[in-house]
């Protein structure tokens, strides 16, 4: 929480006690949780809060990198806030996102792309069946 504290300072952007439970609430979240899940989770904490509030907030999460936008398979957003190189795993049944950590993988960014672009990031996610939807 002291690096959230910091980084939001730096950015300009005060600590609420709104924002703070939104991180929380992420920071805590294994499922990946999209907007309306998280602001129902913020919910029980500030009953006032309004949805606009929570996607406001983690999209500026997300453009000052304390948060991250996972996008695949739906239209839905899915946010986390583990900013750690990792990778996904995203199920195409049941729509689950697993992170994938400790596993080497390297990407080399071919150099036709390098000379033409500033690439800044690059993501990997993997899409199938997981284990759990495989055995029904």
């Amino acid at each position: 929480m002291h690096d959230f504290k910091k980084i939001c300072r730096e950015k300009k952007m005060k600590v609420t006690p709104q924002r703070t439970v939104i991180y929380n609430e992420l920071l805590n979240s294994y499922d990946h949780p999209n907007v309306e899940t998280l602001y129902n989770r913020v919910r029980k904490t500030f009953p006032d809060i309004s949805f606009d509030t929570v996607y406001r907030t983690l999209s500026f999460f997300n453009d000052i990198g304390i948060a991250e936008i996972i996008e695949g398979l739906s239209s839905t957003r899915r946010y986390e806030g583990n900013t750690q190189k990792h990778y996904h795993f995203i199920c195409q049944k049941c729509g689950s996102i697993y992170d994938i950590e400790n596993v080497p993988f390297n990407f080399k960014v071919p150099e036709e792309i390098e000379l033409n672009y500033d690439v800044r990031n690059t993501r990997v996610l993997f899409e199938g069946i997981c284990k759990n939807c495989s055995s029904d």
